[in-house]
């Protein structure tokens, strides 16, 4: 059970602060060796990253330390259908542009615990970065044309809701989210019959 909250809610500042540098000072387009390497750094870097600060979220949760105006509140994020004719396994759970239709995102909204779940409950994890052509006359699939211009954010789906879609999250919005945590301070906590209802002050400074 969690009592004290702020040692959390400082583990996910510390956490935003050393992801986040990391991927400023990445050079992803370093021709050599270490870059290959650094690709898998960052996934892990990544991936560590949200499980860690999910787990902590749905603690905080478990332990009434949100308030009911943020657990209600839902965020947009992009959904994409599965395509009905690709099973998935855990052989090709990393073709994912072959699974789902990721050419038809549609706009969904997610709350707080349905995103942390998904998350730890990851069966697709995968990074999604900015592309940028260097010559625009070449063709899209001329991978020695693309720079890598920094992450954009994150592809997920859980292992329960997988044959039904993928999600994408922006790292920025991720971000987003775990500072209004971090900025939600309760000031009441009351009854409804047999239920706790726990409400906040929002610090946004």
């Amino acid at each position: 059970m969690i009592i004290d909250s702020q040692i959390w809610k400082y583990e996910l500042k510390k956490e935003i602060n050393d992801v986040v540098f990391f991927f400023e000072n990445a050079d992803f387009n370093d021709d050599s060796e270490i870059s290959h390497l650094l690709d898998d750094k960052a996934f892990i870097k990544l991936q560590k990253f949200t499980i860690y600060t999910s787990i902590i979220i749905r603690k905080l949760i478990e332990a009434h330390k949100i308030s009911f105006e943020l657990l209600g509140e839902n965020f947009s994020i992009f959904s994409y259908k599965k395509n009905p004719s690709e099973k998935i396994t855990n052989w090709n759970s990393y073709e994912i542009e072959k699974i789902y239709y990721l050419d038809s995102p549609r706009k969904v909204n997610i709350s707080i615990k349905d995103l942390v779940d998904k998350i730890i409950h990851s069966f697709h994890f995968m990074p999604k970065y900015y592309l940028q052509k260097i010559d625009n006359l070449l063709p899209d699939e001329d991978i020695e044309n693309l720079t890598n211009e920094g992450l954009e954010g994150f592809y997920f789906s859980s292992d329960k809701s997988k044959n039904k879609d993928l999600l994408f999250i922006s790292f920025d919005k991720y971000v987003e989210i775990l500072k209004k945590i971090i900025n939600d301070f309760i000031v009441r906590k009351t009854y409804e019959g047999d239920k706790l209802v726990v409400n906040s002050r929002t610090n946004e400074k």
